[in-house]
């Protein structure tokens, strides 16, 4: 019954009420950064596809359950590397989609989302790109998995869905050496009640603020050392951060370790098979005072890699 309240007031503040952190939380996003920002569509030189789950704190009764699906590719990018365009100046294009879904307890949020983006070529290896991602975002509440306090609450009492718009934007600077970017998600906040209580009518989307930077570091001939790490921000939520250190063998897996301020310390590893497919892994283990009632978070990455023509695919520039 502990447990059972403590996950009710979270949901009750996180989500009700829009005060922290309003997005599904993935431990490799490293792996993918297009989750979070699009102007990473098109980076690579072939078709990215990815799925992911996450099953975060494990025996913690409602605990959060994310799973996404995302694709995304270039259209020119061969053209614009190799110098066989008539403006040398001229860039490409990236498009891609996500879909996201993201459970905790009895509320629901479902995202559905198109991507485009823009890359110039800022020298021979360095490329800088802006992008876009729009969509429907679906918030969706089963009141009567909720138990309250008081009976019946104006709050949650009758709501069952609302549907809005998601727009994200983002830039991104990239080479085979070294990445940055940042992205500003959700950013016309909505309204996620449309009851008429003026407490409830507060309860709006809000802006998430992500920068991330990553470089790679050759270790020898057959090893290299990746560093990278991600700052977050969520009014009024405190900022907070992410370490991660990498080491990658030739293009055939790697070992790393993440550190979430004071919230967890993660280990993952990954397999690449052929150049095309690739799966990795990561466990959470909680830091916060969440520890007591949690068996850690575990989530699971397989990736694709289609070819658009018969060539050599070059190793993902952000791993």
């Amino acid at each position: 019954m502990k447990k059972f309240y403590l996950i009710t007031l979270f949901i009750l503040v996180t989500v009700l009420n829009g005060l922290a952190q309003q997005r599904a939380q993935f431990t490799q996003y490293m792996i993918n950064p297009f989750l979070y920002n699009p102007a990473v569509s098109g980076t690579e030189d072939y078709t990215d596809i990815r799925a992911g789950y996450r099953k975060q704190w494990t025996g913690f009764d409602g605990s959060p359950r994310s799973v996404y699906l995302s694709a995304h590719t270039n259209i020119g990018k061969s053209k614009v590397v190799n110098n066989r365009t008539k403006n040398k100046k001229s860039g490409f294009h990236g498009i891609g989609g996500v879909i996201t879904n993201d459970q905790i307890g009895p509320t629901t949020t479902t995202t559905i989302s198109a991507a485009y983006s823009y890359h110039i070529k800022l020298s021979k290896t360095v490329f800088a790109s802006l992008g876009g991602m729009g969509g429907l975002q679906q918030y969706a509440l089963e009141s009567g998995k909720l138990t309250t306090a008081s009976g019946s609450d104006v709050a949650i009492n009758g709501f069952t869905s609302r549907s809005m718009a998601d727009i994200n934007v983002g830039g991104w600077v990239y080479s085979d050496k070294f990445y940055a970017g940042g992205t500003m998600i959700q950013v016309v906040p909505q309204k996620l009640y449309s009851a008429k209580s003026n407490t409830i009518g507060k309860g709006k989307s809000a802006h998430h603020y992500m920068i991330m930077a990553g470089y790679r570091i050759p270790l020898g001939y057959d090893f290299t050392f990746i560093p990278s790490f991600c700052l977050k921000a969520v009014s009024p939520a405190p900022l907070s951060y992410d370490i991660n250190t990498k080491i990658r063998y030739k293009n055939i897996g790697w070992v790393g370790i993440s550190y979430r301020h004071k919230d967890a310390v993660a280990a993952m590893f990954g397999i690449i098979f052929n150049n095309t497919f690739d799966f990795s892994y990561s466990y959470d283990y909680t830091t916060s005072h969440i520890k007591q009632f949690s068996g850690g978070s575990h989530e699971v990455v397989v990736g694709y890699r289609l070819r658009t023509k018969q060539q050599i695919i070059c190793p993902s520039s952000f791993w």
